[in-house]
């Protein structure tokens, strides 16, 4: 049974379909945004429609109704979990979390720095003795910064946000390019050991738009797993800036998990292969699919912070 209910947001009025699914020992709530207003007729017997036909469907676009089950398994334990930490318990593991995965995804972009030497700049606020330049440790801090911006930031995804969180990535590292696209500095990029080639400088404005439109039409119909993966893959992908697109487009990825209550994602050094592949498949053979489930795979082995 669909029915329509009213909820406040920072204290306006909002509405939204809501359906209610029972199963052996428990009923699931399905909901679908439909805005400040209640639509007219015969607008919502569509929507309504629409919606019916996304939840009795198999699974998600890219993922089994299995898959799609363990997904939803794992967040629904991840959110008990952290019920049952205080705040600082909490905010320890959080940060346990992100010194780890600064140094995977900074070892991924070609930072030389050890897990060790990772703890001792970010937990300790040592810069190690053997640093002959400080521009590492500058980064690592930098993405630290990043990562607590993305558990902060409530906006929305749009080109102001992205350009100040690479912003934030690049200070005092290579100011020069800090928040400016590629398209602004003239720059074309090249990748070392695959032979894809990222979109010119002067074809990026077009592909950032394709891409905010192939955002405004997804971001609400796809999982949110499904979406922070090809936000990642996209991102990627076309090389926005001329340095730092890799760390930036897994904060962005982690970002919109965050914001959905799902637990973050780290990629492990150890898997650098297993990444790059996953990469090529779209970069290469435009194949979405075996990246996100590459993805998919890194979120249920996973950790929960």
């Amino acid at each position: 049974m669909t029915h329509i209910e009213k909820f406040k947001s920072k204290d306006k009025d909002y509405y939204r379909l809501v359906h209610n699914i029972r199963t052996k020992d428990k009923i699931t709530h399905k909901t679908k945004y439909l805005g400040k207003e209640i639509p007219k007729k015969e607008e919502l017997k569509k929507i309504e429609k629409e919606f019916l036909e996304e939840i009795n469907k198999e699974g998600t676009k890219y993922f089994s109704k299995e898959e799609f089950q363990n997904i939803e398994d794992k967040k629904k334990k991840y959110t008990q979990e952290l019920k049952k930490l205080s705040r600082i318990e909490r905010e320890k593991k959080l940060e346990e979390f992100m010194i780890r995965y600064t140094y995977d995804s900074s070892k991924l972009s070609g930072v030389n720095i050890t897990l060790r030497q990772t703890f001792l700049i970010l937990k300790e606020g040592i810069i190690p003795k053997e640093f002959k330049n400080l521009r590492i440790a500058k980064e690592i801090e930098n993405h630290e910064q990043g990562f607590i911006m993305i558990t902060k930031y409530n906006g929305v995804l749009d080109l102001t946000f992205i350009k100040k969180l690479h912003k934030l990535l690049m200070k005092g590292v290579n100011d020069e390019i800090a928040g400016k696209l590629r398209s602004e500095l003239k720059r074309d990029v090249h990748i070392a050991g695959t032979p894809y080639i990222p979109p010119k400088w002067n074809e990026l404005k077009k592909e950032i738009e394709n891409f905010f439109q192939w955002y405004k039409n997804n971001n609400r119909k796809l999982h949110p797993l499904e979406l922070a993966s090809l936000v990642h893959l996209k991102i990627i992908s076309m090389q926005l800036f001329a340095d730092g697109n890799s760390r930036l487009s897994r904060l962005l990825m982690n970002w919109i998990l965050w914001k959905k209550n799902y637990p973050l994602i780290d990629i492990p050094i150890e898997d650098l292969e297993n990444y790059y592949n996953a990469l090529d498949y779209y970069q290469i053979e435009k194949n979405e699919n075996h990246f996100v489930k590459y993805i998919l795979k890194k979120y249920l082995i996973e950790k929960e912070i």
